[in-house]
């Protein structure tokens, strides 16, 4: 190993070499050694014997990030802890095992984030979760998950400990321990495919614990939905409009709530749902009856001028969309008199009412943005879009509900109301 006094001038003029490596000893530093390989790579090491006889070699840093000044500065403090009896290697190593420690002791509360940010992606062969199935993981982590296990290493959690959570979801329900089975264990399995835990911490047959719950089948009848629709009256505008255009267009909870003044042509009296925000990504146009352009116009805003496409038009915080669906539940059942519905069902109403109103099943699937029936070869083969069917199908269902809700001769319908509904 040549043996040089470093300088600056020295270091600028090094070439490389034409195979293998050199190194190059420090005459102005004892100990303090420069190799650089064939490929111009330059690194700076320390170089000493230790107190038990064994000589290391600490790495200093690259060249020219680390300078000569500042390279032998290193070298020197390197070589007065060895001298002093320390390890400079057994202390990166042992640094080396406590970050190692730490990835593999990241807390559930981290890991269920990092999840639900691939998985949220990769989800549908590619189309993502669906925005309620997002808020629902997420509402799990908070008030399910985190108070439990949030802050304890996913790798130190056991199957006893999500078995746990479980069996105590069922205090709410049958279906929320089972909700919280299914996304417990796509979250789990897919710790275990990462390499986070070493074996799966819920088993495949946890029905016991959480068995399916049945499928709901509550449809409305026309006096329960003309209820709902008069008891949504004595809400405030924005709450009001939620669930009549939800009556009314028979779209799904989230994307009513998410409607933004871009989406709506008032003009041609339609509502273009574009592919991001529904449920199976593909787009979907619904015809606005007079109705709903009356509930638009009561929370549509005055200065339009000022804001963009993508501004929301039902949140309570302005330019938001709707939140707080339980509530609002609770005060159009208390204003209504109806109860034992969920939001869901007002859109099965609508599908059935279709059906009994005469319209063919084709046309009432693509009025709720249903892909039934063209999977497989028909998928691949009828590109047929069926819009105009679907706008069809749901004018049947909008001059069905206008009929039902719009006042009888002599009978207020909207107390507390002071808009026409018509």
């Amino acid at each position: 190993m040549p043996s040089v006094k470093l300088n600056d001038a020295w270091l600028k003029a090094m070439q490389p070499p034409a195979e293998g490596r050199i190194e190059v000893r420090d005459l102005g530093c004892p100990g303090l050694i420069l190799r650089m390989t064939k490929g111009g790579i330059a690194s700076w090491s320390a170089r000493g014997a230790m107190s038990d006889g064994r000589y290391s070699r600490v790495t200093l840093g690259t060249y020219p990030t680390v300078g000569l000044a500042e390279a032998r500065k290193r070298a020197v403090a390197c070589r007065a802890s060895v001298q002093g009896g320390g390890d400079p290697i057994g202390e990166k190593r042992a640094k080396r095992a406590e970050g190692e420690t730490k990835r593999k002791a990241r807390t559930v509360r981290e890991r269920w984030h990092q999840w639900a940010d691939v998985a949220s992606k990769a989800a549908m062969k590619g189309r993502g979760w669906s925005d309620a199935h997002a808020e629902r993981v997420a509402w799990m982590l908070k008030q399910i998950v985190a108070p439990k296990l949030g802050n304890r290493p996913l790798a130190d959690t056991t199957r006893a400990d999500w078995m746990g959570l479980v069996s105590a979801a069922h205090k709410r329900g049958p279906a929320a321990a089972g909700n919280l089975l299914r996304v417990a264990r796509a979250f789990l399995n897919h710790a275990e495919a990462a390499g986070w835990i070493a074996l799966p911490l819920l088993p495949r047959k946890a029905s016991i614990l959480a068995p399916p719950v049945a499928a709901r089948d509550r449809t409305l009848t026309d006096e329960e939905l003309r209820c709902i629709w008069g008891g949504a009256g004595e809400l405030s505008a924005k709450p009001c409009a939620f669930v009549r255009l939800l009556i009314l267009t028979a779209a799904r909870r989230g994307e009513v709530a998410g409607i933004a003044m871009g989406e709506v042509s008032r003009e041609a009296a339609l509502w273009a749902l574009p592919r991001d925000r529904t449920k199976n990504r593909a787009g979907h146009v619904i015809p606005l009856h007079d109705l709903a352009l009356a509930e638009l116009a009561a929370v549509w805003p005055d200065d339009t001028w000022e804001l963009d496409a993508a501004y929301k038009l039902l949140g309570r915080i302005r330019g938001c969309g709707l939140s707080g669906f339980s509530k609002v539940k609770a005060s159009v059942d208390k204003a209504s008199g109806v109860s034992g519905w969920d939001w869901h069902d007002l859109r099965r109403t609508a599908r059935t009412a279709m059906s009994r109103l005469g319209v063919a099943r084709e046309a009432a699937e693509a009025a709720i943005n249903h892909v039934s029936g063209r999977s497989g070869l028909v998928g691949v083969y009828d590109r047929h879009d069926s819009r105009e069917e679907a706008l069809a199908a749901l004018r049947v269902w909008q001059e069905h509900v206008s009929a039902v809700v719009t006042p009888r001769c002599g009978e207020t319908l909207y107390p507390d109301d002071a808009r026409s509904c018509v």
